[in-house]
């Protein structure tokens, strides 16, 4: 073989030698990413696992509870202490929220019997916050078909329809003309999406929730509420009923001292079978930490009070943090 067929097939050897080591490379390099992305899903999976774990562990827990007392549920119970359990490596977080210790959202829309009561409400626990009041005519719209408001939607960027029902998670106030991050963060931990039948607990409601009952209260009027229930909650409705803060607008002849609606001879302003002193449905935010990966759920849990069957209406995994729970200083301002 002559000189330059010998550098030739010298230089294709060297060159196919080449060809193959960059696929080698390339094949080491993509085996290493997808282990390292099998590993990563398995972490993600068995701290996914550790999640509705908990929520199983939470169930049982709320099971607990009401077995032992099927009459009262207030927020100094042991299920509403956040709760830190250890793994190995790492930890989860609990908490749990009794949801019916929030205005209910769903009392705006179109099936709801006293629709009027709870607009009024809403508009003053807007008020009390300090946001545009004008959101509860809003809210009230979007709920409801007749009020044919897909014009104002249709037209934003992008555009989209009214829901004309209820909402399911309170996240759906995004969508409202007017309604910004800002506002809707300050707003977040005081409300819910239940069923319209869904009663306010006065053991777990806060200062604020209870000051927008009627505009007659005060911030200060919710939080002499708020201390009259002590560590212990009030064992009825009737003790909420005869506090002195509410009695003017619970007798059966109040003359509508000033308050949101008129009141009817012979028949008390507020309605009692809008309260209650027990809960059907708790917020669950659970956190899950496993080394580096990290793994959250929030679900909604109802407990049936006439037998404490468990069932969990929706659970969401891209929420990071548990919602806020309010605290009201002497001045009102939430912190």
């Amino acid at each position: 073989m002559q000189a330059p067929q010998r550098g030739l097939a010298l230089i294709t050897v060297l060159l196919i030698f080449a060809i193959v080591s960059m696929l080698a490379v390339a094949m080491i390099d993509r085996q290493s990413t997808d282990v390292q992305r099998s590993g990563t899903m398995l972490a993600l999976q068995q701290a996914r696992s550790y999640v509705l774990g908990a929520e199983q562990a939470v169930k049982t827990g709320l099971y607990l509870d009401w077995k032992n007392d099927k009459e009262i549920d207030h927020r100094y119970e042991e299920w509403a202490q956040e709760r830190t359990f250890p793994l190995s490596p790492g930890l989860a977080r609990i908490n749990i929220a009794d949801a019916m210790g929030r205005f209910n959202l769903n009392g705006l829309s179109a099936g709801a019997s006293n629709k009027a009561t709870q607009k009024l409400r809403f508009t003053n626990l807007l008020n009390l916050l300090g946001l545009d009041v004008a959101l509860a005519d809003t809210l009230a719209r979007w709920m409801d078909e007749t009020s044919q408001d897909d014009d104002r939607y249709q037209s934003m960027e992008p555009a989209y329809k009214a829901a004309y029902q209820g909402c399911k998670h309170t996240s759906e106030l995004l969508l409202l003309e007017g309604m910004d991050m800002a506002a809707y963060r300050q707003l977040e931990p005081y409300v819910a999406c239940l069923p319209i039948t869904a009663q306010l607990n006065v053991n777990s409601a806060s200062a604020v929730v209870l000051a927008a009952l009627d505009s007659g209260l005060s911030l200060t009027d919710g939080e002499a509420i708020v201390s009259a229930r002590g560590d212990k909650g009030f064992k009825n409705v009737d003790d909420f009923w005869t506090l002195s803060q509410v009695e003017p607008f619970t007798k059966t002849d109040n003359n509508n001292n000033g308050g949101d609606s008129d009141a009817t001879p012979g028949k008390a302003r507020w309605d009692k079978t809008d309260f209650s002193v027990k809960s059907e449905y708790f917020e669950v935010f659970v956190r899950v930490e496993l080394g580096d990966r990290i793994a959250t759920g929030e679900m909604l849990i109802r407990r049936d009070n006439s037998d404490g069957r468990m069932t969990t209406l929706y659970r969401d995994y891209s929420r990071r943090e548990a919602r806020r729970e309010p605290e009201v200083t002497q001045s009102g301002m939430t912190q």
